[in-house]
């Protein structure tokens, strides 16, 4: 069996800074190394390889010339041969470009699998994998958690998603991204990484791969970065030092707390955060579309859906057109249209059939795909969950349209342009993303946006949406593991407060000393990746990038440093305390109000502190 690994070469995230005076992220002697899910992906080849199964290994990169250290470090780990695709006619790529190139160098040779991370650290899209194989005409299947090989012809797979695990068998070729908890994180022993480095791989130059060169590179990337914004924190950035005695220091965030109404009964009932209801009438069903993909599963319409509708009425108003929603599922969805039409869809699109009661990408793909040919939007936004950025990145692949993944505003400049605001160092700055193609497409981060109401006396219309499914019938799901059966899906939109772990707390044991803080306020726990990969919590109560987003009344982050790869997670958060012992902490520079603490012996004291509110 052969088995290509796509990697990337990455800056230590933690490590890059952001130059105010030129706007532009600061890259020079930032060390880099293996993208951590990459890395993953390798591994795990390695172990199958030592399970007995007779597995070749050759691993992909394209960028820079010293993005031949990453290919040296998978020959350390065990690869068999490396291939890097290097050319300065490549720089300025953006995903789509990124694909291209890594799917016409694929093609050149037979694999059976081909794995990629499901996200790299500095960009966290996600959507190479999906376009790679789009454009190779293969099954896919993404954040796989698990992965075992059946026979020559078929693998068996474990998928995480926001609600589930589901298990998978699928008939090879196909294409695989995978997350933590694939296979452990090893890395070879210095003797290994000493004799990899003098291991020459391949190098594909740009004319290897296609005589056209426009497809590549800035030309052939239909996605572009405007100025920089830097945004203010807004954020008042209280501090006690680690002088102040633990009850004062209680009593000070306590009076903190009453005097911004955070203890309030009605606040901790009331959603602040909630938009107007959607207006009585129907925009004129004239004009450019909006059309938002509404997250629906077997539990409901997913909260980011109203999220979606609402940020689509502010396009469509400001384009002076209106909004579809498109509803794909079996016959149950129609007892969902209602509610969409009356939360701010002018038109709810349904797409029925047995064969979409449970998501599937070949499936979903094909009935977006007609929704775009039959209505031609303006735009298309999409949730920037699991399946949203799955379905998103395919289209996107299929059609050749530029995708902005976990978005966290939309605009529209003078000239009618969509533009796709992302996040960047904890959303202090925002980089502003156009794209060439039609329709634009985005994936909004859930948790973030304002939703909208729904209004009992809006007028709306329905329509269905003629299909033509061929099946995919080399991807068969097995069973699903929901939260009934052992899953942790918390229910993190709706929490009032949240308590956030870090590592400072020190182990995975002494978390059990913040229940009484938590059952005091009735908040939820959350965590940053750090100690998910601990193995200290569950995946499903990750905040961040490579998470969820919250947008709670109340945050307390407890031991968290703050980089920006969680704190872009917890933007729309009311009130955020930070409490870590290290003055130095990132975290005071984002919070409402820090404490410079040992976190032990404050907890109880502010517990004592809150017991008058509760």
């Amino acid at each position: 069996m052969r088995i290509a690994v796509c990697v990337k070469w990455v800056p230590v995230v933690a490590r890059m800074k952001f130059d105010l005076e030129t706007k532009r992220i600061v890259r020079d002697g930032v060390p880099n190394e293996l993208n951590s899910y990459d890395q993953l992906a390798v591994q795990r080849c390695i172990e199958l390889r030592e399970e007995g199964h007779d597995i070749e290994v050759d691993v992909y990169t394209m960028g820079p010339p010293a993005s031949l250290q990453g290919l040296q470090m998978c020959i350390a780990m065990g690869a068999d041969n490396a291939y890097h695709i290097v050319d300065s006619i490549l720089a300025g790529s953006d995903t789509l470009a990124t694909a291209r190139a890594l799917s016409l160098a694929l093609r050149k040779q037979n694999y059976d699998i081909m794995l990629f991370g499901a996200h790299s650290v500095d960009s966290e899209t996600g959507q190479v994998g999906p376009e790679v194989a789009e454009m190779l005409g293969l099954p896919q299947v993404t954040n796989v958690c698990k992965l075992n090989i059946v026979d020559g012809s078929t693998v068996q797979l474990e998928r995480e998603t926001d609600e589930s695990i589901e298990t998978y068998e699928c008939t090879l070729p196909a294409v695989i991204t995978v997350v933590e908890g694939i296979a452990p994180e090893v890395f070879p022993n210095r003797e290994a990484v000493q004799k990899a480095r003098e291991f020459k791989a391949v190098e594909i130059s740009a004319q290897d791969l296609s005589s056209d060169l426009e497809i590549f590179g800035q030309k052939g990337s239909p996605t572009w970065v405007e100025e920089i914004q830097i945004i203010e924190s807004g954020r008042d950035q209280n501090l006690i030092s680690e002088e102040t005695s633990y009850s004062d220091a209680a009593k000070s965030l306590t009076n903190y707390l009453k005097q911004k109404g955070v203890l309030e009964k009605n606040a901790r009932t009331k959603n602040k955060k909630s938009s107007p209801l959607a207006s009585v009438k129907s925009r004129q069903n004239k004009g450019p579309s909006v059309l938002v993909v509404a997250d629906i599963t077997t539990n409901g319409i997913k909260k980011v859906t109203f999220e979606l509708l609402g940020a689509a009425s502010k396009v469509a108003d400001a384009i002076q057109g209106h909004v579809i929603c498109l509803a794909i599922g079996s016959s149950r969805i129609n007892d969902d249209v209602e509610i969409l039409g009356k939360s701010g869809a002018d038109i709810v699109i349904t797409a029925i059939d047995d064969c979409l009661e449970h998501y599937n990408t070949s499936n979903y793909a094909q009935v977006l795909e007609s929704a775009l040919q039959e209505f031609s939007p303006y735009a298309v936004l999409l949730s920037s969950t699991i399946n949203g950025r799955d379905l998103a990145a395919r289209v996107a692949g299929k059609l050749g349209l530029g995708l902005t993944g976990d978005c966290v505003g939309l605009e529209v400049d003078e000239d009618l342009r969509l533009v796709q605001l992302k996040p960047a160092f904890g959303g202090n700055i925002v980089a502003p993303i156009l794209s060439s193609t039609s329709p634009y497409m985005s994936t909004i981060r859930p948790g973030l946006l304002e939703g909208m109401e729904a209004n009992p006396d809006r007028s709306f219309l329905t329509q269905s949406l003629a299909l033509d499914i061929k099946e995919d019938n080399a991807l068969r799901l097995i069973d699903i593991r929901t939260a009934e059966e052992g899953a942790d899906t918390a229910n993190l939109e709706d929490a009032w407060a949240v308590l956030c772990v870090g590592m400072g707390v020190g182990s995975k044991e002494n978390i059990k000393a913040l229940e009484p803080i938590c059952e005091l306020l009735g908040a939820e726990l959350i965590c940053t990746r750090d100690v998910v990969d601990a193995g200290w919590m569950s995946r499903q109560r990750q905040i961040g990038l490579t998470g969820r987003s919250v947008a709670p009344s109340l945050y307390i982050g407890v031991g968290v440093r703050g980089d920006f790869n969680h704190t872009v997670g917890i933007q729309r958060s009311g009130t955020i305390v930070a409490i870590n012992n290290n003055a130095r902490a990132q975290f005071f520079r984002s919070c409402d109000f820090g404490v410079v603490t040992d976190w032990e012996e404050f907890i109880p004291a502010l517990v004592q502190e809150l017991k008058i509110y509760f």
